[in-house]
């Protein structure tokens, strides 16, 4: 029976290798606890939580050092940044249409004439 109950314990232990996996892998790869326990066969959530939040708190209270981001990690960020920001630039035209738009029914259908002090910069210049 205690060769059970050891067996038990030895299974809910886990090698600093593997904690440091999975901290990396949830705060620096973006992959949710869920999926490393499952990809690590890691028995739950509950044990890998506490682990990223303690390495947190390191990091907030400069014990730890964030390491330098790979290539290939600046070149996702690179492209995650590209991405964000046509996808601004894309919701802030069909915005300037849209305005554009009714600004054109206030001038033709509505009889009703905008001052240009009244529209703005961006939306004049893309008139």
């Amino acid at each position: 029976m205690n060769e059970h109950i050891q067996n038990l314990l030895l299974q809910r232990q886990y090698s600093e290798d593997v904690k440091n996996e999975a901290i990396l892998r949830v705060l620096f790869n973006g992959e949710s606890a869920v999926d490393v326990c499952e990809a690590m066969e890691i028995q739950s959530v509950a044990t890998v939580n506490p682990w990223v939040k303690a390495y947190r708190r390191k990091i907030e209270e400069g014990l730890i050092t964030l390491p330098p981001m790979t290539e290939k990690q600046k070149k996702d960020l690179h492209a995650l940044q590209n991405k964000e920001l046509k996808r601004a630039v894309k919701e802030s035209n069909l915005m300037i249409l849209a305005l554009n738009g009714l600004i054109d029914v206030a001038e033709k259908d509505l009889k009703y004439r905008l001052e240009k002090s009244m529209v703005p910069n961006s939306l004049e210049a893309a008139r």
